[in-house]
């Protein structure tokens, strides 16, 4: 009997639901290994929901996503920049990442990021087994729970073909090494050869576009951990944005912003005026997430990329001078923002605002990309400050569009992301270097390492999983 290496982090997790759930009797039906799945409706609405609830908003192993535990990705941008006061704090998979070295997680060290997606798909695999023979339930609701555990399902596999692949090529993507697909729920047997990268990416369109009608149109505010209608339009336009296919990208951002389209005025959030810093407000009061996935970090930026900010942006006080850091590099301050449960990584307006507007670009309807900048970018300015674009050049425009996009999300793990498609798509040449005590690395453009390498140790257990190449 063979087992991967891979799954056993999300039998834990099961562990976790059973020994919560089990009080009410919705888990009575045992599979091997001991993992117990639910029998009942109201089972699989909570193995969807809640393993670990938290003061803001229901945690579950298929509503976080990325958190401080997690995602090395913000290692190999140039958002996270780590100063020399702290660089010798930086040990491990951080500072192997963070230099690009060929192997993040060496010898017998797990991947989180690894686990963390192949977790939600094992457990989003039992809930879609389990419901074809629930009998407990309406056919509406099995419906919506199936619809709602394929797009957690589609988001982890659209995470982890990013993450450790090359960015999608229309014109490789048949041969260009994914990820391994994992089908239903064996723990025995198994074989992980890597799908394609456009296998991959078939699958999360199909999971998605399959799903949309038999979900919510949107969700209220302290459910916006389950997936929606507005989130799964929201979420198959950034799929195809990411495949450079801008036309359906477009009509999907459209669908999902005309059933939900609010943006938040920061101007209206909470100010610290002894720390000069605007405090974005918990989920649950945010009307900008459409889809919550979990996001805890600390990511340091230096006054040079701050300079991004005009004078009148509001979105400079996001970030906070770190007075603990006494040094500068080059003569460049450091100042932290703290992504908390305030700040999610899923799918939010502002970022449908801009993928609209991108597509918009691309298309040459560039009046209506300038509507939608001038939508955003009017509640992020101090009241009264805001001047509008008409950039009627389409190639100024899509640069103002992409430093638009990187000062609204900065932090986020797409910058990874979206640094590979601009290579790929735009020839943009974006090269980063990185600096650590007198190292220092530059990850060159057209590098494959811009795909995380897989740890050893998974392929040391499922030899067939063939590692990415490196420079």
């Amino acid at each position: 009997m063979k087992l991967s290496k891979y799954i056993r982090l999300p039998l834990l997790v099961i562990a976790l639901v059973i020994s919560s759930c089990t009080r009410d009797n919705y888990l009575d039906e045992v599979i091997p290994k001991g993992v117990v799945i639910p029998s009942t409706i109201e089972g699989y609405r909570l193995l969807l929901d809640n393993v670990t609830p938290d003061d803001s908003v229901n945690g579950a192993p298929l509503s976080s996503g990325f958190d401080e535990k997690h995602s090395i990705s913000s290692y190999l941008t140039d958002d996270h920049i780590i100063p020399s006061d702290l660089a010798q704090n930086i040990q491990g998979p951080q500072r192997r990442a963070y230099l690009f070295e060929d192997g993040v997680y060496i010898g017998d060290q797990e991947d989180p990021d690894w686990n963390f997606y192949y977790n939600q798909i094992y457990t989003a695999n039992i809930i879609l087994e389990g419901l074809e023979s629930l009998t407990n339930g309406t056919i509406e609701e099995i419906a919506e729970l199936r619809a709602e555990a394929k797009l957690h399902r589609a988001y982890a596999y659209f995470n982890l073909v990013n993450l450790y692949g090359q960015h999608y090529n229309p014109t490789t993507a048949d041969t260009d090494l994914g990820v391994p697909i994992r089908q239903g729920t064996a723990l025995e047997n198994l074989n992980f050869t890597r799908a394609s990268i456009q296998t991959v990416y078939n699958l999360v369109i199909e999971d998605i576009t399959t799903s949309i009608n038999n979900l919510q149109d949107t969700q209220p505010l302290n459910f916006t951990f389950r997936p929606s209608k507005a989130a799964a339009y929201g979420f198959l336009s950034k799929v195809y944005l990411y495949q450079g296919r801008y036309s359906l990208a477009l009509d999907a951002v459209n669908n999902a912003l005309t059933i939900y389209n609010i943006l938040r005025n920061i101007n209206d959030d909470d100010f610290n005026p002894s720390t000069f810093e605007v405090n974005s407000p918990a989920v649950t009061n945010d009307p900008q997430i459409v889809w919550y996935k979990q996001s805890q970090s600390t990511i340091f930026v230096s006054d040079a990329i701050l300079s991004n900010y005009v004078f009148d942006d509001k979105r400079a006080l996001w970030f906070t001078e770190n007075s603990a850091i006494s040094g500068s590099e080059e003569n460049a301050l450091f100042f932290t923002r703290n992504i908390n449960r305030n700040f999610s990584d899923g799918i939010n307006t502002p970022e449908l605002y801009l993928i609209r507007a991108e597509c918009n670009t691309r298309l040459m309807n560039l009046e209506l990309a300038n509507d939608d900048l001038n939508a955003l970018r009017e509640k992020r300015f101090f009241t009264m400050t805001h001047v509008e674009t008409n950039i009627t050049d389409q190639d100024e425009l899509l640069e103002f569009v992409k430093k638009e996009r990187r000062l609204e999300l900065i932090g986020n793990y797409d910058r990874l992301f979206d640094i590979k498609r601009y290579n790929l798509f735009d020839n943009d040449n974006i090269s980063i270097t990185h600096t650590i005590e007198n190292i220092s690395v530059t990850l060159e453009a057209n590098s494959l390492n811009w795909a995380l390498p897989i740890a050893e140790i998974y392929i040391q257990q499922n030899p067939e999983i063939q590692q990415n190449p490196r420079d």
